[in-house]
């Protein structure tokens, strides 16, 4: 069962929340858990002109290596994540599944488990219309979405029940326990759902 997660973070906390997630996948038996992160799209001699910008850029480079459109199709579960963009995916997430329209053409991802995460910097920033306008291109796929149900007490004040999300602003430890322990639940969730459609395709 291969779990596949692609997102984009440009400062780190995106990808923070996407290892809480795949820590919740790998809990699963049979799980293979992949990380994907999409570049960015900013020139190299802009990201080079503000230091923290290349700090962050260079590790997450590093510690990450980009996605490729055909890989998804190995995937039996893909996983999608962003930080917010005016209440919206950041562009580079949403050029990244732009360029799946061939496998759309082709129904390549028809009965794929499908979930979003993101981060926004304040409070009212827009994370849910970003986790549902996230399904939207999913849906189109013929996904099926996994979110997470208000039986997790940290929805209550954390996340969504479309997905995980942070606030981080300046916050130097965002996400905080509480987003990472629903990112993990998520992950969890999406690998045993996962599991057990594959399980019923086997019969």
């Amino acid at each position: 069962m291969r779990v596949l997660i692609v997102f984009f973070s440009r400062n780190g906390h995106t990808a923070r929340l996407a290892e809480a997630i795949a820590e919740g996948a790998r809990s699963v038996k049979g799980a293979d858990v992949v990380l994907r992160r999409v570049d960015d799209l900013a020139p190299a001699e802009v990201i080079a002109s503000n230091a923290a910008w290349k700090k962050s850029h260079d590790e997450l480079t590093a510690k990450y290596q980009q996605p490729k459109v055909e890989e998804l199709a190995e995937a039996d579960a893909i996983i999608f994540g962003t930080p917010t963009r005016y209440g919206n995916m950041a562009a580079e997430l949403k050029l990244f599944i732009d360029r799946t329209g061939p496998q759309w053409m082709q129904g390549t991802f028809v009965g794929k488990i499908g979930s979003v995460f993101c981060t926004n910097s304040t409070i009212h920033s827009g994370n849910e219309s970003t986790l549902l306008t996230m399904m939207v291109p999913l849906l189109h796929h013929g996904m099926i979405i996994v979110g997470v149900p208000q039986t997790v007490p940290e929805t209550a004040t954390a996340g969504s029940y479309y997905g995980a999300s942070a606030t981080t602003g300046a916050n130097p430890n965002a996400p905080t326990p509480d987003d990472l322990k629903v990112g993990h639940i998520q992950g969890q969730r999406v690998a045993e759902i996962t599991a057990q459609l594959l399980r019923g395709k086997d019969k």
